[in-house]
């Protein structure tokens, strides 16, 4: 299991919460996130959202919720999940595990 602490990427995007990794499943628990059009979940390596998973849109901007990581991707291989808004490509939130 990986957990981390979600914090926001500026000023403008303050975020807190809990993110872990449990087998194959991404938890956000008691999340805050500022609110975005469009915000997905993505699991990358280094917060490089563009090679990173998809792993759907963000269910809300508060309270607790899960992702699936895709049959055969191996967790190991990714230190970091974003929250990110797809609509103006920015980040709204970050963990590192």
């Amino acid at each position: 299991m990986k957990s981390g602490n979600l914090s926001g990427t500026d000023a403008e995007h303050p975020a807190s919460g809990i993110v872990k990794i449990e087998g194959n499943t991404v938890l956000l628990e008691n999340v805050n996130i500022t609110e975005a059009p469009d915000a997905r979940v993505v699991l990358a390596k280094d917060f490089d959202e563009t090679t990173g998973i998809r792993l759907g849109k963000l269910h809300g901007f508060t309270g607790s919720q899960q992702y699936l990581i895709p049959e055969g991707t191996d967790s190991k291989n990714y230190n970091t999940v974003i929250i990110c808004c797809d609509q103006f490509q920015v980040p709204i939130g970050k963990v590192e595990f």
